[in-house]
């Protein structure tokens, strides 16, 4: 079952969009956002250049787990948020994508983004209004992004990442340029490799396939790796190591889709594999 999620509260760095987001409220109404920033509902992607701010997406097939697998959507890419109260559903529409992706808004904190904007009311002076998506009661309808531009598809060879859910089985997720996610003092950084008990250190694009057991404590993971020079060994996954003579926990696996990235918290990762699993 999920639970709620703290979303990690960012200013929107305004020179991105030429235009401002368009908000239909409750009441139906469309307002153009003046003085805006987003204040919940996203991430900002410190393992990239400039560290952008994206849309934090628990799509249906992100699992149970408190902390499931998230999609990533940088907000310049953003098209729009659409929330449909009855059915609890939020379709996120991503330039250049055909299909929207969508997600749940049944648990508290999980595909809710809120907007604070200034409000010229006149004589009565300026109020600074929050405009949230995804909530029970009052929440907006949608918001609109004008100007979002779609980025080039990722490009290199695919890999299979199956979910570990423990109650269902999802389908296979294809990503390209997958990377382990560390958290390091104070930031996060994605490197080519993971390590093995005790400093066995494999290049993520040497490994054929791996399949990670259920259990664990959390500190380490054990593994079946068959690399692509054929060999196969059963490793012990180590979640805390040594970089650059500092701490580095790795978080989960990230990669690459239409929609920007996809973020695999390690406990959700069943297995990954160069092969299409059947």
């Amino acid at each position: 079952m999920f639970r709620s999620v703290v979303a990690l509260v960012s200013l929107m760095p305004l020179a991105l969009f030429a235009a401002d987001p368009k908000v239909v409220d409750a009441a139906g109404k469309e307002i153009t956002l003046k003085n805006w920033k987003v204040s919940a509902g996203t991430r900002k992607m410190e393992w990239l250049a400039d560290a952008p701010e994206a849309l934090t997406v628990r799509e249906t097939n992100s699992t149970g787990f408190k902390d499931g697998v998230l999609t990533l959507v940088p907000l310049d890419r953003l098209e729009s948020v659409v929330y449909d109260g009855e059915k609890q559903l939020v379709k996120v529409k991503v330039a250049g994508v055909e299909e929207a992706i969508e997600g749940s808004t049944r648990f508290t904190g999980i595909n809710q983004l809120a907007i604070d904007a200034e409000v010229d009311r006149g004589t009565a002076g300026v109020v600074e209004l929050k405009y949230r998506g995804g909530v029970p009661k009052g929440g907006i309808k949608s918001v609109t992004f004008p100007d979002a531009k779609a980025a080039a598809m990722p490009a290199g060879d695919k890999l299979w990442v199956v979910i570990a859910d423990g109650k269902k089985k999802e389908a296979p997720q294809a990503v390209v340029n997958l990377r382990a996610l560390y958290r390091i003092e104070k930031g996060a950084q994605t490197l080519s490799w993971v390590m093995f008990k005790k400093t066995f250190k494999v290049e993520l694009g040497d490994i054929k396939r791996l399949t990670i057991a259920e259990g664990g404590d959390q500190k380490s993971f054990e593994c079946d790796v068959t690399l692509k020079d054929g060999s196969e060994q059963t490793l012990t996954l180590l979640t805390t190591v040594k970089h650059e003579g500092k701490d580095a926990t790795l978080e989960g696996l990230v990669g690459e889709v239409p929609a920007g990235y996809k973020l695999f918290p390690l406990h959700t990762v069943g297995e990954i594999n160069k092969e299409e699993p059947k």
